[in-house]
């Protein structure tokens, strides 16, 4: 397969709006391209999407809602590209749809009614239609199917993107989304991939529960609170963390902590301080748990826009959070804008019959090509 310009979209599962980012990729190699935006849904789109995050089973029984949403998003998605195109004035050929994660249960052990599955919402088809582009979408169920978790799917792209680098290994590349996914690459054959546990997920919900604004800006009411650290150590304690990878989670995988009767006693920033350290604790203990300690740690997603998450994992890791090359990197190693040039790379593995997920990290009987192309009529 030939090189080929891809656009690729995400909006992660804190839905605050949609990442468009553009690679040159034939889905080994890459070079990107200094075209990328972030897009926000219409206020109606995203208040959709938290309706059917709160109640999936619910939104999934009625088919009307279902399809309205599913168009308004794959309208907003349309949008970005186009804007992204007409802003940087090039011509894609394919485009990555990851589509918004509103359920995600990879065991379904849990007696859910849903059971186990992975749901994104977005007309696909639709996509394609507006755009006039193919669209490679659904990249996840082809891994379940295979007996995988359905994720992390960012692997295979981290491993790219750490040896273009130039980074010490072994390396770990952690993302920060709504859920913590890390990739820890030797630089050679070992790849392994899991969920770490929350992410953003828990402080931001928190905030729009007690404090009525999206996220805490900055960490800066974390900050200035005191965590209970017996109150961490007790989360802790949650099955999930003493787990072998491959695993991954839902973004309410942890929501019973907020209804933490300790957790409602504390002030909003004492709160907040004991999420923040909760997550940031759950990462430490990931990495501790490592064939090797990594020699640098990068960190990507919008969790690195938090200083207390970051001063905590310092804290704890020191000097490794930021390999020495990494201020040097910044033409080719855009952190925001991670997983949509993730979405990029995997459409372009799709078209070229490359293997998305192995068993080393979603724990597929066997690696998985994973996506469906869809062509506009």
């Amino acid at each position: 397969m030939t090189d080929m310009v891809v656009i690729g979209l995400m909006s992660g599962t804190s839905a605050d709006g949609i990442d468009a980012a553009v690679l040159e990729t034939d889905g080994e190699r890459f070079r990107s391209l200094d075209y990328h935006g972030v897009y926000d849904y219409r206020k109606e789109t995203r208040d959709g999407i938290w309706e059917a995050v709160s109640n999936p089973v619910a939104h999934m029984r009625n088919e009307p809602v279902q399809g309205i949403l599913d168009q308004m998003i794959a309208e907003d998605h349309a949008n970005a590209v186009m804007q992204l195109i007409d802003a940087g004035g090039f011509t894609p050929g394919l485009i990555g749809f990851h589509g918004q994660t509103v359920y995600h249960n990879p065991s379904g052990n849990d007696g859910h009614p849903l059971g186990r599955d992975t749901i994104q919402l977005g007309d696909a088809a639709l996509l394609a239609q507006l755009t006039k582009l193919p669209v490679v979408h659904d990249v996840r169920r082809a891994d379940m199917a295979a007996g995988g978790q359905g994720a992390p799917l960012a692997p295979v792209f981290h491993a790219a993107m750490l040896s273009r680098l130039g980074v010490s290994f072994p390396s770990v590349l952690l993302n920060i989304g709504g859920v913590a996914n890390l990739t820890w690459f030797d630089g050679k054959d070992d790849l392994i991939g899991f969920d770490t546990g929350p992410g953003n997920a828990l402080m931001d919900d928190y905030m729009r529960q007690h404090c009525g604004v999206n996220f805490d800006e900055s960490g800066a009411l974390a900050a200035s609170g005191v965590a209970d650290q017996t109150l961490v150590d007790d989360w802790m304690k949650m099955p999930f963390f003493a787990a072998n990878w491959p695993k991954s989670l839902d973004r309410q995988a942890f929501h019973h902590c907020l209804n933490d009767q300790r957790l409602l006693a504390k002030s909003t920033r004492n709160a907040m301080a004991n999420i923040a350290l909760f997550t940031a604790q759950s990462i430490g203990v990931a990495i501790d748990r490592l064939p090797t300690r990594p020699r640098s740690i990068l960190i990507a997603g919008g969790g690195r826009q938090n200083l207390c998450l970051l001063s905590l994992l310092r804290k704890r890791f020191g000097a490794q959070i930021y390999d020495a090359n990494f201020e040097t990197t910044q033409t080719i190693f855009r952190p925001d804008m991670l997983e949509a040039e993730l979405m990029a790379f995997l459409a372009a593995r799709y078209q070229a019959g490359l293997s998305t997920s192995f068993p080393a990290t979603t724990g597929c009987r066997h690696p998985v090509c994973g996506g469906r192309l869809l062509k506009p009529v």
